[in-house]
This record gives structure tokens, sequence and C-alpha cells, in this order.
């Protein structure tokens, strides 16, 4: 087994996971932010997240072109579940097709980042894997702070 189909299965579960917070949230749920400074929505962190998984997964270990406007996702995240679903298959289906191509020396190989400059595929997909957890743990708060809030169930 390869490096890249032992570490897929974290980041998947991870925005697996988000995915799933943000659709069982009610509308207002999904872009209800904490009253704290530059805090998100699950909307908006859900998004991003996607977003910068495709960049990481699709461009940096893959190698196809994937085009990335981060502030988007800040600005006028997608709010709809089922659209946010669709595209979080689609990445997943477009990684999955990519780990069979993805032995152990090419996960190793150096490639560009567009931001990050040098760096191994295997340092993408590392990437992604602490990224969706670390909002996989925001959006899950923010998730239990909209209840606590307003009163709902969690």
């Amino acid at each position: 087994m390869t490096v890249a189909a032992i570490m897929w299965p974290y980041a998947e579960r991870s925005i697996e996971r988000l995915v799933a917070v943000f659709e069982a949230l009610d509308d207002a749920g999904r872009s209800w932010h904490p009253p704290a400074h530059e805090a998100n929505s699950v909307a908006t962190l859900t998004n991003h997240t996607i977003a910068n998984a495709e960049e990481n997964l699709l461009q940096t270990v893959g190698g196809q072109q994937v085009a990335y406007n981060r502030q988007v996702e800040f600005d006028a995240p997608e709010t709809d579940p089922a659209a946010v679903r669709a595209r979080w298959t689609r990445l997943r289906e477009a990684f999955e097709a990519l780990l069979p191509a993805l032995t152990d020396e090419r996960m190793l190989e150096q490639v560009d980042h567009p931001r990050r400059g040098r760096l191994s595929r295997l340092d993408g997909l590392v990437v992604v894997t602490r990224h969706a957890a670390e909002h996989l743990a925001q959006a899950e708060l923010t998730r239990d702070l909209y209840h606590r809030t307003t009163g709902g169930q969690p």
C-alpha cells in the first residue's frame, strides 16, 4: 500500500464529516458565525476547505490545473447543501481516480505549489489532511455555539 493510499482516508473522513456538519444545519446555522473578530461560518469553513483541497489534491499532488480564488470562499460561500455535496463528491472521485498513479516515489517528487513554493506531493497531501482537521474542529465548535446561542438542538 502506498503512502498516498494510507493517508487519503484521514483527509477524506475529515472533509466528509465537515460536509455532514454543514448539511445538518438549517439555512441560518450554515451562515451564522460567532461574534468574534474574523470568525467564520460553517458555510465559509466548508467551502474554503473543499476549495483548498481541490487546489492541493488535484493541482499540487495530481498535476492538474485548478482555478482557485480563495477570497470567493470567504466573500460568497455556497450555502446550498446539494451544491456543496456535489462539489465534494466530484473532488473525492477525481482524487481517488488519481490514487493508483501516486506511487511513493511520485509522492516524494518536488512540485510547485502556487503559494508555498517547492514542496513534495506528500507535503501537499499532509497540508490537506491537517487543514481539513483544523476546519472540521472549527465547524463543530461553530455548530455547537450556534445551537447554544439560538436554543436549537445539535
